[in-house]
């Protein structure tokens, strides 16, 4: 396991910086604070004083100096009594990196964010918000969010270059290549590490950075040529950064040089020579006063004493490394100094136990593999499987519908034709007859008179029943107006006719077709409205009509008397409305009680 040999990139390089002889120009820009209060323009006036204080607050913060708190209250109150409307977000940035400082990353995330988030809002100078985006990146590379911290980096890139802040800009560029260079970040992708050094080394040359970021960027080449095969090279930057890095101060990026640098010795298993890297490095790791390079030194330590089988000096760096660590981690590391404590009294057992640990290990993975691949094959035969089945039924499940649709065709044609035969030839001999008894009523005697005036009303019963059945079978206004027309049309016929009141609820598209299903459904409609007026007694009926997906949904209901389900008769009504439906596939449902009234549910697929 590779391990990140350096928390240098986990930190913003402005964090770190050391005093390098810079104290004089911050004491320059308190100074021009001070000359700010004396702007004439309130806007102008409140950013200068707001930007130039709080930049000397956060060198404060950077440089740990005691009084950074009593700075950040004065700002407080800068930002609080600011007409600029980015003053809160300056604030909430030097509230994040003062806690950066202290090592809280829980608060530092929450004020970078909330800065994030006020400048985004604020004027459109974009330099302050590339500075909180970078900072915030940091802190979620710091808690292992490693893909966030590229994105939100990589967009604070994006601000500084808009803005024309070369900082941001450099330290960007040097993350990129640290991102695609340590093994941390399971990227070791190095010809693109090399691709954003070099581009931070132009960067350098080109805007004259100091020695402080030439020293980190000549010690991120200086790895990746190491890992290219380029030693000449390699060994060139190593000697490079060293010699600036000695020059400024900067002792973490010298702990960095000797620990990445022992880190391959330790892959080639050359621990002896890592080991010597690491401890003559471990004193600037230390004097670089900050917690988090002293206990990576002492993990690693821990780590090639290990690998040296020296359990002795092992445990004592872990056990260094354990109290640098988060509370949360105790049960982690009592766990672990158990195991070293294991180790040193034998050797030979740890190693038996490993070897039987990776057997079953391996056994174990390979079963589940197995297991793993058969329920695959048989979950995706399976899936096809069903998929074809699905398949089948649905082309099916059209065909049906394909046949009921010709056949309703086929019906509504013959009960065209028999309407038509009724009512144009049927009807019109039945007219013929009674004309002709109308035609001998004078010529006959009293007792024959009597019979004929009988065989008349008989004859014009007649020919309302065929008139009727006509009608039945093919209501002309269901083919003149169509199906919701022709029904509101007998709703109001039947309420000047009859005591119950009747109303039509239609809740279709307006361009629904019921195409060859209206008959049915007319029909349907017209025999429930009979069972009403002759058994319910109702004053008011209810006729629903709407659509669902792929199904007509019917609901015919009423006030009247009810009745029990269980003693319900299957009269002829019941029997004709189910033969139509049987017809066409539909279903339905019947709710009553007596004195509650009785709703009929029907559902009928669609069909056109």
């Amino acid at each position: 396991m590779k391990i990140k040999s350096v928390y240098l990139t986990l930190l913003p390089l402005w964090l770190i910086l050391p005093t390098l002889g810079m104290a004089q120009g911050w004491v320059g820009l308190y100074q021009k604070y001070q000359e700010s209060t004396q702007v004439q323009s309130a806007v102008q006036r409140d950013s200068q004083m707001v930007r130039t204080y709080a930049a000397y607050a956060v060198y404060r913060i950077n440089e740990r100096y005691q009084d950074s708190e009593l700075l950040l209250d004065t700002l407080t109150q800068l930002a609080a009594n600011s007409s600029w409307s980015k003053a809160q977000g300056i604030l909430l940035n030097a509230k994040g990196r003062y806690y950066d400082v202290q090592g809280n990353m829980d608060q530092a995330l929450k004020f970078y964010h909330q800065a994030v988030d006020t400048l985004r809002t604020a004027a459109p100078d974009y330099s302050d918000l590339s500075t909180s985006l970078v900072g915030a990146g940091f802190i979620l590379l710091h808690t292992g969010y490693h893909q966030d911290a590229l994105e939100t980096i990589q967009e604070g890139y994006k601000y500084a270059k808009l803005s024309g802040h070369l900082k941001n800009q450099l330290v960007a560029l040097d993350f990129f290549g640290d991102y695609y260079y340590y093994s941390a970040y399971r990227q070791e992708k190095f010809d693109s590490a090399l691709f954003y050094y070099v581009q931070a080394d132009s960067f350098i040359d080109k805007y004259n950075f100091d020695s402080y970021f030439r020293s980190d960027n000549d010690h991120g080449l200086a790895n990746v040529y190491l890992r290219l095969g380029q030693k000449e090279r390699s060994e060139l930057y190593f000697r490079e950064s060293l010699d600036e890095a000695e020059r400024s101060g900067n002792y973490g990026v010298i702990y960095a040089l000797f620990f990445d640098k022992a880190e391959v010795l330790d892959e080639q298993k050359r621990h002896e020579e890592s080991l010597q890297l690491k401890l003559e490095a471990y004193q600037y790791a230390v004097a670089s006063g900050w917690i988090e390079f002293a206990s990576r030194a002492d993990w690693q330590l821990y780590f090639t004493y290990k690998a040296l089988g020296d359990y002795e000096n092992a445990l004592n760096y872990y056990e260094q490394y354990i109290v640098a660590q988060d509370s949360m981690k105790k049960q982690q590391a009592s766990n672990r100094y158990a195991a070293l404590e294991a180790q040193l009294e034998s050797k030979e057992k740890e190693e038996e136990i490993t070897r039987l640990q990776n057997k079953n290990l391996q056994q174990t993975r390979d079963f589940f593999i197995w297991i793993i691949l058969l329920a695959a094959l048989l979950l995706g035969f399976i899936t096809i499987l069903n998929w074809r089945l699905r398949k089948k039924n649905k082309e099916l499940e059209q065909k049906n519908k394909e046949v009921l649709l010709a056949q309703l065709k086929g019906q509504n044609l013959e009960r065209k034709r028999m309407a038509v035969e009724l009512h144009d030839n049927l009807n019109t001999k039945i007219a013929a007859i009674r004309w002709q008894l109308e035609a001998v009523g004078p010529s006959v005697g009293e007792k024959a008179q009597g019979i004929l005036d009988k065989t008349l009303v008989l004859v014009d019963d007649v020919y309302e029943d065929v008139r009727l059945i006509s009608h039945n079978l093919m209501p002309e206004k269901v083919e003149a107006i169509g199906l919701i027309a022709a029904l509101q049309s007998l709703l109001t016929q039947l309420k000047q006719n009859n005591k119950t009141s009747f109303q039509l609820l239609v809740n279709t598209g307006p361009d629904f077709d019921f195409g060859s299903l209206s008959y049915h459904i007319y029909n349907i409609i017209m025999e429930m409205i009979n069972n009403i007026l002759k058994h319910a007694d109702a004053d008011n009926g209810w006729i629903s009509i709407s659509e669902d997906g792929d199904n007509i949904l019917l609901t015919v209901s009423d006030d009247g008397c009810g009745f029990e389900i269980g003693q319900m008769t299957n009269g002829y009504g019941i029997r004709n409305i189910t033969s139509r439906l049987e017809n066409i596939n539909g279903k339905w449902n019947i709710e009553s009680a007596p004195g509650k009234g009785t709703q009929f549910f029907i559902e009928i697929p669609k069909l056109d």
